[in-house]
């Protein structure tokens, strides 16, 4: 049996700090400018990383609430979004 693969979500921000040092925070993680990060965390849920084991998805979780970005991971093993009713 293969190993279930999981995403990681990001769901906007956390209530603990503000938007701009949460922004900020985001952006440095990611290497990516504080437009890109400010952009990803308002047109959230936006899926961050796919195909990832439990472990890597679970350190990339780690990482993203330390910056105060509200994060979830999901199980890919049912991952229905490639399909169409058309």
């Amino acid at each position: 049996m293969s190993e279930d693969l999981y995403r990681v979500i990001v769901n906007g921000y956390a209530a603990d700090k503000g938007e701009y040092f949460i922004e900020m925070e985001f952006a440095k993680l990611f290497k990516i400018t504080p437009e890109k990060s400010r952009k990803i965390l308002r047109a959230s849920p936006t899926t961050i990383k796919m195909n990832l084991s439990i472990e890597k998805a679970n350190q990339y979780k780690y990482a993203i609430e330390k910056t105060g970005v509200l994060c979830e991971l999901e199980n890919m093993k049912y991952d229905i979004s490639g399909l169409s009713l058309e």
